[in-house]
C-alpha cells in the first residue's frame, strides 16, 4: 500500500491498517493498554510529520518502523529501559486470547514472553505480518542479516526447549497414526 494512491494523506492507509498497527504495539510493549497508548501517540506524530514519509516506500513498513522508532525513543527516556522491556506473563498471555476467550498455549506464551523483545519483535514482522527480511531490517533499522540471525537464534532456542519436554510414549504415537481397527487387538 503506498500513500501517493491517498493522494496528501497517509490517515486512510494508516485507517486501513490500526488492526495490524494495533498488534505490533501490543506485542512490542506486551499488553494491550500500554499498546493502545503507545499506537496513539505513534499515530499522532506520524500524522503530524506525515510529510516525512517518503513515496515508493511501503506504508506499512513506514507505519511499523514509526511506532517502532517512537517505542524506543520513549525507552530512552526511562531510567532502567531493560526493565522497561521485561513482559508481565499474565498480560502477555492475554494479547493471544480472542475476544471474550479465556484459552491461549501456555508454553507458547511462555516462550515468547521469554525471547528478548528484538528476537519477538523480528519474529512477528517476519511469520506474523509476513515482511520479507529486507522489509523487516527497515522497520528495525539493521541488516537483513541481522533479521536472518535472530531467526535462526530463535529457532535454536524453540529446539532447545522442545529437546528438554519428555517424549510421548510410542504407543500414544501409534494410537494417533492408525485408527483402532487397523492397530488389531492384543
Amino acid at each position: 500500500m503506498q500513500a501517493e494512491d491517498f493522494h496528501d494523506s497517509v490517515r486512510p492507509g494508516l485507517i486501513a491498517m490500526l488492526p495490524r498497527l494495533k498488534r505490533f504495539a501490543d506485542v512490542l510493549v506486551g499488553a494491550r493498554d500500554a499498546g493502545t497508548g503507545l499506537l496513539g501517540r505513534a499515530l499522532q506524530a506520524m500524522l503530524a510529520e506525515q510529510h516525512r514519509y517518503q513515496r515508493g516506500t511501503g506504508l506499512d513498513v513506514w507505519a511499523f518502523g514509526e511506532i517502532y522508532r517512537h517505542w524506543l525513543h520513549e525507552l530512552r527516556g526511562h531510567t532502567d529501559p531493560v526493565a522497561q522491556t521485561k513482559i508481565d506473563g499474565a498480560h502477555f498471555g492475554e494479547l493471544f486470547c480472542l475476544e471474550g476467550d479465556t484459552y491461549f498455549d501456555a508454553p507458547v506464551v511462555a516462550f515468547l514472553g521469554g525471547l528478548p523483545a528484538q528476537q519477538r519483535l523480528t519474529l512477528l514482522l517476519v511469520y506474523g505480518e509476513g515482511f520479507e527480511y529486507e522489509d523487516a531490517a527497515d522497520i528495525l533499522d539493521v541488516a537483513p542479516e541481522t533479521i536472518a540471525g535472530r531467526l535462526i537464534r530463535i529457532s535454536a532456542s524453540l529446539a532447545d526447549r522442545l529437546s528438554t519436554r519428555a517424549p510421548a510414549p510410542a504407543a500414544a504415537v501409534v494410537e494417533t497414526l492408525y485408527p483402532e481397527e487397523l492397530r488389531g487387538s492384543p
